[in-house]
C-alpha cells in the first residue's frame, strides 16, 4: 500500500501546482482594475494625420510623392 502512494506521489504534486497556477492566473484575470491599460493608447490617435492616406485629397502630398 505504501509503495502506491509513494508512486502516486508526483503525479499527484504536479495536478497541485496546475491547480495552484490555474488559480493565481484566472484571480489575476478575472480582478477588477482600477485604470483601464486601453484607455492610455488611444489617447494620441485622435486628431493625428500620421495615418492619412497619401493620396487623400484634403491633404497636400507627402516628400515621397513626386509629380511625373
Amino acid at each position: 500500500m505504501l509503495a502506491d502512494l509513494e508512486a502516486l506521489t508526483p503525479p499527484l504534486i504536479m495536478a497541485a501546482a496546475f491547480l495552484i497556477g490555474l488559480t493565481l492566473f484566472l484571480r489575476r484575470q478575472m480582478s477588477p482594475r482600477d485604470q483601464p491599460e486601453d484607455d492610455d493608447d488611444e489617447v494620441g490617435n485622435t486628431g493625428g494625420t500620421s495615418n492619412d492616406d497619401p493620396g487623400d485629397a484634403t491633404h497636400g502630398p507627402s516628400t515621397d510623392q513626386h509629380k511625373v
